[in-house]
């Protein structure tokens, strides 16, 4: 009778621990969710800023600078979550799910990088220097609209399990 019930004890074991097995990757999810990821943080981004500049001119913001810098804050906000929940949305659907947490510090990660990369390429100005070529220009702005939605994939796929 012992032996039945270690052979049953054993058999839920590895059971269990087939579904915590990590599922392979699928290309056209992780597409899915860099795709999706990087327009939804633009997008997000736009919507954000707009209403926080709005904000805080009915707040009663004076000047530029600050309807400025309250607009870029909430933008990169509204853009994170944007981008980290279109992430983690289209990562849950099936029979997998991730962590949203580390989908979310993916995503703070790879802005990072890209605020990095921005003033490395762009200098403190992030403006474009003299001489940069258009393909130059538009290589380099894809390149930081993408980290975040990268830095989201990897934190979602990092933590992707089976439901």
């Amino acid at each position: 009778m012992r032996a039945l019930a270690l052979a049953l004890l054993v058999a839920t074991a590895s059971s269990l621990e087939a579904q915590r097995a990590r599922p392979p990757l699928n290309a056209g999810r992780v597409a899915g969710e860099l795709a999706v990821g990087t327009y939804a943080g633009i997008g997000g981004f736009l919507v954000g800023r707009f209403v926080g500049e709005r904000m805080a001119d009915i707040l009663g913001a004076e000047r530029d600078a600050t309807m400025r810098a309250v607009g870029l804050t909430s933008g990169v906000a509204v853009a994170g979550l944007a981008t980290a929940g279109s992430v983690y949305g289209i990562g849950n659907i099936g029979d997998q799910t991730g962590d949203f947490s580390a989908t979310y510090l993916g995503t703070g990660v790879g802005f990072a990088a890209g605020w990095a990369l921005s003033r490395a390429l762009l200098g403190p100005s992030e403006r474009p220097r003299e001489g940069m070529s258009t393909a130059a220009r538009w290589a380099t702005a894809n390149v930081i609209a993408l980290l975040p939605s990268i830095g989201a994939t990897v934190g979602f796929n990092s933590s992707r399990r089976y439901k």
